[in-house]
């Protein structure tokens, strides 16, 4: 018997529905996980998916795709490469592997709730296919991690950090924990799928991965780019859910790619502007954070918002300032806070890495570098408890990042909101704006300091904080390089 070609059966294949009978199709499907808010059931049927795909090919090409990594993975451990990486980009892959390897896996609930929930059949079968890409990223990640656990225990953290309080891992779950767990269907879509898989991930595995490369890391940089070809396909689940949303409903899909935007971005810069301008070694860098943004995100997302009739979000002036300026911000505050974190942060300031810096950044010196002189002085003068902190950061009750951190210290500005009696702080007007979209969404969340206010840390003390954080001496993170970079400084004092 003749075998079909796939054009001749693949519509009967995805669009697998049936009128309900013994239950109403609202209790079968709600509202409140569907989330089309009044778009007509029959115009879910002109949603369709760019890229279609068999089950039988799937596999076919998830087997090409896993065999390559590991004969990689494989050559790698066996040939030690890890312990020839540089310091500083041993914190990048420290730090991505903390903060996105279960966020992997709380994409596999996402997707299984768009198996389930979906308002048309194609979507429901496309998110078994996205269940199965999420299922193979976290593993992924933990066999990377377990294969280096003898290296490093930070590496331990890839599947332990979504479990402790550590402060940097409870902004990135309380971002996904919204935008993945908590939002219907149709949000999640525009949200996740659209402007975090199809722009923001782009920065965090295709540059990163080209970043690796240059470092030497080849294991990595093999791991990145298997993930992202699988981004890239099921990515392609907020373009048709946006075609039906602005057909009907185009105020609503402004609100909510402006909303994630903001979000992910604020985010992105902390995990990944850090990592491409301050730990990948300075003559490895291809581009800068701001480069690539302008290149592959912002001439991007300008492009959808232009081609789907959207306009540019109110606040694009504040967020090219915020590019300029925030990943540095954070940069400095996460440097400076260093025994909070998970990963040993490299200072990223020697002579040279400065000179590529102000290359970069034309207005970095003024902004930030008269900061690092002060830290520099003090490292070299023997005064290392004034390069550590008194207080607490105040922190942001959106993004969950410290006030001032999305911009330099000539453009900070208080932004609070008092909502039923409590008052409500923010890193920008952006977030602000945010929280007053929705504050039934927003209010009553507790930040790090606030649960530290209320005596829910005890004792009430840095030793306090780590304890509930969950850091140990072995991962307590210190300066990459153990301060060598100073001595750059100290040799020009001398010889002044």
């Amino acid at each position: 018997m003749a075998l079909l070609n796939r054009d001749d059966w693949y519509d009967i294949a995805r669009d697998v529905d049936w009128t309900l009978k013994y239950v109403d199709r609202d209790e079968a499907f709600p509202e409140e996980w569907v989330g089309a808010k009044g778009i007509p059931l029959e115009a879910w049927e002109d949603w369709d998916e760019p890229f279609r795909v068999s089950y039988r090919e799937y596999v076919m090409v998830q087997r090409e795709k896993e065999a390559g990594v590991s004969a990689i993975r494989e050559a790698m451990v066996r040939a030690k490469a890890y312990q020839q990486l540089d310091d500083g980009h041993k914190a990048s892959t420290q730090l991505h592997m903390g903060t996105t390897c279960m966020v992997e896996q709380m994409a596999v609930t996402m997707q299984s709730r768009f198996s389930r929930f979906a308002p048309c059949a194609r979507w429901r079968s496309l998110g078994a296919f996205g269940m199965l890409d999420e299922i193979r990223h976290a593993q992924l990640d933990m066999r990377f991690s377990h294969d280096l656990l003898n290296e490093d225990p930070r590496f331990d953290w890839c599947q332990k950090a979504f479990h402790t309080n550590e402060w940097g891992v409870l902004a990135v779950r309380n971002f996904f924990d919204d935008v993945m767990l908590n939002a219907d269907c149709v949000e999640a879509a525009l949200a996740t799928s659209l402007t975090v898989e199809h722009g923001f991930t782009n920065i965090q595995f295709v540059a990163m991965a080209s970043d690796a490369m240059e470092a030497g890391d080849v294991n990595f940089s093999s791991l990145l780019s298997s993930i992202q070809t699988d981004e890239a396909r099921h990515a392609q689940l907020g373009f048709p859910t946006l075609d039906v949303v602005m057909k009907h409903d185009p105020k609503r899909a402004q609100q909510i790619l402006d909303v994630s935007f903001w979000r992910a971005f604020r985010l992105f810069q902390t995990l990944t502007g850090t990592s491409m301008d301050y730990y990948t070694p300075v003559e490895k860098r291809k581009m800068s954070f701001k480069e690539f943004m302008l290149e592959w995100i912002i001439k991007h997302h300008e492009r959808i918002l232009r081609d789907y009739g959207l306009k540019k979000p109110w606040y694009w002036s504040q967020f090219e300032e915020a590019l300029e300026h925030g990943h540095h911000a954070m940069h400095i505050g996460t440097w400076f806070w260093r025994p909070t974190l998970f990963w040993k942060p490299n200072a990223g300031v020697s002579k040279a890495e400065r000179r590529w810096l102000n290359e970069k950044y034309p207005s970095w010196d003024d902004s930030w570098g008269v900061l690092w002189d002060e830290i520099i002085k003090n490292v070299n003068d023997g005064k290392m408890e004034k390069t550590y902190p008194e207080t607490l950061p105040a922190l942001c009750n959106i993004t969950q990042l410290p006030l001032g951190s999305a911009l330099d210290r000539h453009h900070l500005g208080c932004h609070q909101v008092v909502h039923e009696g409590r008052v409500y702080h923010f890193d920008s007007e952006v977030s602000k704006w945010i929280f007053e979209l929705e504050p039934e969404r927003y209010a009553g969340h507790m930040n790090v300091v606030d649960r530290f206010i209320a005596g829910q840390i005890q004792p009430m003390n840095l030793e306090g904080g780590l304890q509930w954080m969950s850091i140990t001496p072995e991962v307590m993170g210190d300066d990459a390089y153990g301060y060598a970079w100073a001595q750059d400084y100290k040799d020009m004092r001398v010889a002044a």
